[in-house]
């Protein structure tokens, strides 16, 4: 399932305690993933020796093949609320894509989109989300790229153009603490 952070976002009236932080915050918090289930699945002699693995990128170099993550944003819009269940997930790009993103990462070039597909297994849907297609679009003022999933049939594409209630949205983040407390 992967190890999953949660971050602070947007105002909120339910208090969530960061794992980035520490601190207690009146606001709905973003969740995410720490690394690519990729890099999960690795033991630790592999994740020393032929993995790279920062809050940004991870590379993971196998004899045959090298695999490229960047870390991207997903939105849920929830419904009837000036609100979004942010989402921090790992994408996979080929080798031209990540190069290119990564050498203009610092200066936040707005407007770029890659091809990628999602490296993460998002625990909130029946069918898996890991491989599929997205759109990471980039963004400025330091913001992480955010991905738009192509049309199919999934749950997800349902809540990305449906939208989700508060309640989900509180229950996911209460399942994702969950998780994480059974992680510690």
């Amino acid at each position: 399932m992967g190890i999953f952070d949660i971050f602070k976002t947007k105002p909120k009236s339910a208090e969530f305690k960061c794992s980035t932080c520490g601190e207690v915050h009146d606001e709905l918090p973003a969740l995410g993933f720490s690394s690519p289930i990729y890099y999960d699945t690795l033991n630790e002699k592999d994740k020393k020796e032929i993995a790279e693995l920062s809050s940004d990128f991870c590379i993971i170099t196998h004899e045959d093949q090298t695999d490229r993550f960047i870390r991207t944003t997903l939105t849920l819009p929830i419904n009837a609320v000036c609100e979004d269940l942010d989402y921090g997930i790992w994408v996979s790009l080929s080798e031209k894509n990540f190069n290119e993103y990564k050498s203009e990462f610092k200066d936040n070039i707005e407007g770029k989109t890659y091809f990628g597909m999602i490296s993460n297994e998002i625990p909130d849907y029946k069918e898996s989300t890991l491989g599929l297609h997205v759109n990471v679009n980039t963004r400025s003022d330091g913001m992480r790229p955010e991905v738009s999933v192509h049309r199919i049939e999934h749950d997800l594409i349902s809540d990305l153009e449906n939208g989700i209630s508060i309640g989900e949205a509180e229950k996911r983040v209460e399942r994702m603490k969950k998780t994480l407390q059974n992680n510690v």
